[in-house]
């Protein structure tokens, strides 16, 4: 496991590292009534949405990638390899995906919530 701050030693000593964040919102985490738009206080780990991990990584000293579509993935690892492979540089992609799935998308037969899958919110 790592944490984003790892990103300092990786800049730091110009390891080469390519990670990917799925960041899914903390899915499937609710407060109380936070479905319901009430106002309450927030669980410790309920963060704010689409937070930019990119950015930190940039001010680390690595690179950042933000990907909000699959056809973004595969340019965004290939400029992620060349700068690990040329220059030693680091990489962070932030795929930017959705936090929870509702029945609302899908048929009345199914069931309430679905596991998304990378980038599962967009078409």
């Amino acid at each position: 496991a790592y944490s984003i701050m790892e990103f300092e030693t990786l800049g730091k000593y110009r390891i080469p590292a390519i990670m990917i964040v799925y960041n899914n919102n903390a899915w499937g985490v609710w407060t109380s009534g936070a479905s319901r738009g009430a106002v309450r206080a927030q669980h410790m780990y309920l963060f704010q949405e689409n937070l930019r991990y990119e950015k930190i990584a940039e001010a680390l000293g690595c690179n950042g990638e933000y990907v909000t579509s699959p056809d973004q993935m595969t340019p965004a690892l290939e400029r992620a390899y060349k700068l690990a492979s040329d220059e030693g540089i680091s990489t962070l992609i932030n795929c930017q995906g959705k936090k929870e799935f509702w029945t609302n998308q899908y048929p009345p037969s199914m069931p309430r919530h679905f596991a998304p899958g990378a980038l599962a919110y967009y078409k």
